[in-house]
Formats: structure tokens, sequence, C-alpha cells
């Protein structure tokens, strides 16, 4: 105990070489500080964000196999195809409407693999309804030609049906359509279809408000739609009205009428049912997928190849993009301060050898005073030691209540560089954009085909949280940069011999 007290009015009795070492450590021992606790933020949101983004996927007909059949079809010549459909029994009817869509068993399957959470299956079609008009599609109508509706890919409609042409999107529980978790929807009267009409194929739909005040529909009224590839008898189906729903989000306009709906005129109905209103029992769109984590994604990916694949018929997507463009930025700021930390611990560790060489060296008669009179090299190593620790110690005290000020600044500024990279290497993606349709399909979860997504903020926050375990980091960082502190006067004592010290004077 006597040595440790002579170490502390030892620290006490130089105020002046202490207090520059004490600056000195204070500064480097702030930033690596500030350094670690941005670390830690940025890897705690990145672990965050794997849990929501990223961990989306889609299964569906590629792009790549859309075009194909496509060439193939233009090739065969307006009078070949003409003939090959007047040929066409019921099944291969149904085979060729199905072409661009995935077999349900397919999705059903890949819904089994083990890191899938919950899944849905989606089906999107253009069905005519008798009793209701389109009033966003009907003034259309009157300038649109047969032969500029076919040119559209709009097939079996005229000037007459185009203004009762609406869109169906099926799936297994109204309330978990895209729109409606995205918030570009919400119901404001009536109920959401479930699962149990999914199974039971119970003829109902949720409508969109415009369109039932423009036609005078409410809650139990019905609209027949037309079963596409009903024959001759142009068989419909009663479907009742359980919900209206409103459009929260403007929908973007287009030039192309596949891309109408700028009110929301979309009828949601349960899969089971667009898929007999369609005429594609048995087939999807899509199979749309949420699983554990995104460090699943290349598993599943694997599985897909593996299982379902087909050569370059079906392809797997994932929301991986968004997922890389929101961490990307934090993880660049992870790297950044980690080696902004190694760098200031650095600079600790050569501040206390330099000043502990130049206290212990201005000081060599003191030591061999000390050891003349008795002292043992051990009481003499615990004095010094006791200096380093008072010397760390208030250098980290100060530190760690700095770190509390400056470390979400020097978070934000970090993360600022990182983003102002990221825009640079949009731009030069999005000079190479090509504009296509096929290349630009949007996700499922993002709004589906006919919809717009709900816009994401596209700057990235760090939260940097003032956290408990700082003070461990620090006590830690405080007995490493003592222990090195020590290490040059226990071998200048050891190596002291008091006689020639004393001699020397």
């Amino acid at each position: 105990m006597r040595s440790i007290r002579r170490g502390i009015k030892s620290f006490w009795r130089h105020p002046v070489g202490n207090l520059i070492v004490v600056l000195l450590l204070f500064v480097c021992l702030a930033f690596s500080l500030s350094m670690l606790v941005v670390k830690l933020a940025a890897d705690t949101q990145v672990e965050d964000i794997k849990e929501s983004v990223g961990n989306y996927s889609e299964v569906r007909v590629s792009s790549e196999y859309i075009l194909e059949v496509f060439e193939q079809e233009l090739d065969k010549g307006a009078r070949q195809r003409m003939r090959e459909a007047r040929s066409m029994n019921e099944e291969e009817e149904i085979e060729d409407r199905a072409k661009f869509l995935l077999p349900e068993e397919i999705a059903d399957t890949f819904a089994r693999q083990e890191h899938i959470l919950t899944f849905d299956k989606i089906q999107n079609a253009g069905i005519i309804i008798t009793n209701a008009e389109n009033s966003e599609l009907a003034p259309l109508a009157q300038y649109a030609t047969d032969t500029e509706l076919a040119r559209q890919g709009i097939e079996g409609l005229n000037r007459q049906t185009l203004g009762n042409l609406f869109v169906f999107e099926g799936n297994t529980d109204g309330s978990s359509a895209s729109d409606f978790l995205n918030g570009s929807k919400k119901l404001i009267e009536g109920s959401f279809f479930t699962y149990e009409d999914y199974l039971k194929k119970n003829r109902v739909a949720l409508v969109e408000k415009n369109m039932a005040e423009d036609n005078e529909l409410g809650i139990e009224d019905t609209v027949e739609a037309v079963i596409v590839g009903g024959g001759r008898s142009n068989r419909t189906m009663e479907i009742e009205i359980i919900g209206i729903y409103e459009t929260i989000e403007a929908e973007r306009e287009s030039s192309s009428i596949l891309d109408y709906n700028p009110a929301g005129n979309k009828l949601f109905a349960p899969l089971s049912v667009v898929q007999e209103l369609n005429g594609t029992p048995g087939y999807v769109e899509l199979g749309s997928y949420y699983f554990d984590n995104v460090d699943s994604t290349t598993a599943l990916k694997s599985a897909f190849r593996q299982e379902i694949a087909d050569g370059n018929r079906y392809e797997f997507i994932s929301d991986y993009a968004d997922y890389e463009k929101i961490s990307e930025p934090l993880e660049k700021v992870g790297k950044t301060s980690m080696i902004g930390l190694i760098g200031a611990l650095g600079a600790c560790a050569l501040i206390i050898l330099l000043a502990m060489a130049i206290i212990i060296g201005g000081r060599t008669r003191e030591l061999g005073v000390l050891k003349a009179i008795g002292a043992t090299g051990r009481q003499v190593i615990v004095q010094y030691a006791a200096e380093v620790i008072c010397i760390c110690l208030v250098s980290v005290i100060l530190a760690t209540g700095a770190t509390a000020l400056i470390s979400q600044g020097l978070g934000n500024w970090l993360l600022s560089g990182s983003q102002q990279e990221e825009v640079v290497e949009e731009d030069e993606e999005a000079r190479e954009y090509t504009g296509s349709y096929l290349a630009d399909r949007k996700l499922y979860k993002e709004g589906g085909l006919y919809s717009v997504a709900v816009e994401e903020e596209d700057s990235v926050n760090l939260n940097v949280i003032y956290q408990g375990d700082l003070l461990l980091y620090g006590i830690l960082i405080l007995f490493g940069i003592s222990l090195l502190g020590m290490a040059v006067p226990v071998i200048w004592i050891t190596r002291l011999r008091p006689a020639r010290v004393l001699s020397m004077e």
C-alpha cells in the first residue's frame, strides 16, 4: 500500500508532465472510443436489417424465357398462330394461357424449404365486368382502335369492352396482399377475404372506393365477371363485394394501356377465384416467400437451382439489392471505424511508451535512491504502476465523456461519405438502364404489376447508442494501455544498479 500511495503522490507532484500525457492520451482515446461506438452501432444495425430486408424472394417465369417465347411466336407468323389457336382443345388452351405462369405445385414445393417462414401465391388477370364501368379506362375507348389495342397486346378487347376491363389480383389472404402491407391501399369498409375463402373458392372481392361510388356499388352488392375461355356461352361469375378500400399513394401515369389504373381500380379476390376467372386452374403468377435471414439467400438459391429452375424457364429473385443498398454504407462505416480504432489505439500505445520512457529517464536518481535505501524492485514497479494507472484512468474518464458528445457526429460524417460514393455508383448504373418492361418487373412486395410501391427513404441513418458496454471496453483499454505503459519501468528498474546511479552524481 505504501508503494501505491507513493505512486499517487508522484502523479500529483509532476502535474505539468503528466497533464501533457493525459491530454495526448485523451485525444487519442476519445477518437478510438468514438470509432468503437460507431462500429458497434453500425454492426448492430446491419444485423437488425438482415431480419427485415433482404429476406424476401419470389419464384416466377423468367424474363429470358418470356422473350424466347415471344420470338418464337413472331417467327411463326399471324396465319400460323391463328391456325394453331383454332385447333387447340380445352387443355391446350389452358396450357397456352398459362405459358407465362408458374405451376402452383412448384410454388408449394419451394415453400417447404427449411428457411421459409411464410409464403403466398399470386395471380393477376385482366377481367371484363359486365355491370360496371372502369371510369379510368372508359375515356380511352373513344380514342383507341382495335388495331391499337392489339398492338398493346390485349387480346379479345375492342372499344366497347375496354371500359369494362378491370384487374383482378388473387392471393390466399386479402390482408396479406402487398398493397395493404406496404400501405399504398387501406381497407375502409367491410372486411378482408380469408384463407378459408381461398380454400372454399368463395366468390368474394374487395373493390376500390372510386369504382364503387361511380358504379353505385356497396357491401353485399355483386358484380358479373366474364370467365376467360368461357366459350360462346360467355359464362360469367357472380362475385359479392365484401370490402371497399382506398388508394393512399397516387399511382404512376403511363402511356401504355397496361399501365392504367391511376385511381386504383383493382379488385382483390381469393386466388382460387381469380384462377377460375382467368381460366388457369393450378397456375399462379408467382410464389412470394419471406425467409428467416438474408444470410439464407445463398442456400435458397442453391435449392432453387437443384429442384425448381428447369433450365432458364423459372427464376429466383430476391430483395437482396435493397439489403445491399441499405447495409453497404453501414458496412463501410464499420470498416472505416475499425481502421480508425486500430490507428488510434496504436497512437495511444506509442504515446504511453514514449511518455514513460521520458518520465523514467528523468527520474533515474530517484530510482537509485529508492533501491539504495532498501526498496525492492517489486515495490518500485508497483509505485510506477500506480502512477501509470492514474494517468490512464484520468484520460479514459475524460475520453468516455467526450465520446458521448462526438460519436454521433463522427458517425454521421463517416456515413455521409459512404452515401456520396453510393450516389455516384447509382448514377453510373442509371446510364446503363435499358428501360424495358421485362428488365424492370417489380417485386410483388413492392406493389406488384399494376401498382406503385411506397417509396422508401434513400438515406440511411446511423443511430449511435451510448451503451453501458462502452464502460467495459473503456476498462479493457485502460488495462491494456496500463500494462503496456508499465513495460518501460519494469525493464528499466530490473536493469538499474543503485551504486552506479549514485556514483554518477
